[in-house]
């Protein structure tokens, strides 16, 4: 198999992926979140813009990670903008994965249990440098 057929098999997988969390509720339409947050369409969209959340487009539509309701406002905010790792699907798969430096768990669990947003920058960081 030549490395371009690998790099086409890989996106295909990550593009199947993606559209299945939009299936099953790991990305939900950005109304979703912001309902859930009590926003207007045009405050999250603005939160959007800004950088404060992160979308995920798949299929020409964009997305945002579900995850992100029970962080709220404040921190999901904090949160998205100390992911420095671009694109938008590279921050999906950082937030949903367990880390070892979180004792195994991901970082809205972790965060949840009170660690603090400078050790989430630092994994972030290095994630973003591998």
């Amino acid at each position: 198999m030549t490395q371009d057929r690998c790099f086409d098999d890989a996106r295909a997988r990550g593009a199947a992926t993606l559209g299945s969390w939009t299936q099953d509720g790991t990305l939900i339409v950005p109304s979703q979140l912001a309902q859930a947050w009590g926003l207007g369409a045009q405050a999250l969209e603005t939160a959007i813009q800004r950088g404060d959340i992160f979308e995920v487009w798949v299929n020409e539509s964009p997305y945002v990670p579900a995850v992100l309701i029970p962080l709220g406002v404040q921190l999901a905010s904090k949160l998205c903008k100390a992911l420095k790792i671009q694109p938008g699907s590279e921050k999906l798969i950082f937030l949903l994965r367990p880390h070892g430096g979180l004792g195994g768990k991901t970082v809205v669990q972790a965060l949840q249990s009170g660690a603090r947003l400078s050790r989430i920058e630092e994994l972030a960081d290095a994630w973003a440098g591998q």
